[in-house]
């Protein structure tokens, strides 16, 4: 989660899916992976196997969604989504996943770890504040499409008024062109 939330200045170019990361159209969450999602990519997420429990909602909805699950779910009986059989019990920060005891021998024994109650809420404040951040941004995009849809109308404007400035000058070249032709055919 941390490496999504830093903001990108105003300006630059929109957060891409990190998925494909070629489409700028985010539309979906997947709130396990925290992942942003394009729509093909969110279809394609859903058919992996071992994604089947992953909680993937539409970005208005990461709000609501979170006010819905203020209750933490029973994260004591909490499967393991490595080890079958295995219910985790500590929430690896260095990683942002929870974790169980054959988890914590095989792959995380040097990292920062913390109580499932304490990472489901740390976790829960980020998308809260991750949630913030998009909304932030998408009125900083909406701000600048704005601009520049004023921009391309005062452009297109000013194109017209040449154009129509080139168009005149033409026909006043081609009178005069004309009237020369005549005075000499006349000679």
């Amino acid at each position: 989660m941390m490496a999504l939330s830093k903001s990108l200045p105003s300006g630059q170019v929109p957060m891409l899916c990190q998925i494909c990361e070629e489409s700028s159209e985010i539309r979906w969450k997947c709130l396990l992976c925290d992942f942003l999602l394009c729509t093909k990519c969110q279809k394609l997420h859903k058919k992996v196997k071992s994604t089947d429990q992953h909680t993937i909602i539409d970005i208005k909805d990461i709000g609501t969604y979170q006010q819905e699950v203020s209750n933490p779910p029973d994260i004591n009986n909490m499967p393991c989504s490595v080890h079958n059989g295995q219910n985790c019990c500590l929430f690896c920060q260095t990683c942002e996943e929870v974790i169980c005891p054959l988890c914590i021998l095989q792959a995380h024994k040097i990292h920062n770890m913390i109580g499932l109650t304490e990472g489901y809420k740390s976790t829960q404040k980020a998308v809260k504040d991750f949630h913030i951040e998009v909304e932030e941004s998408i009125l900083q995009t909406e701000k600048g499409l704005s601009k520049l849809g004023l921009r391309e109308t005062s452009e297109k404007s000013k194109y017209e008024s040449e154009r129509q400035k080139i168009l005149d000058r033409e026909r006043v070249l081609k009178n005069e062109v004309e009237s020369f032709a005549e005075y000499f055919d006349g000679i």
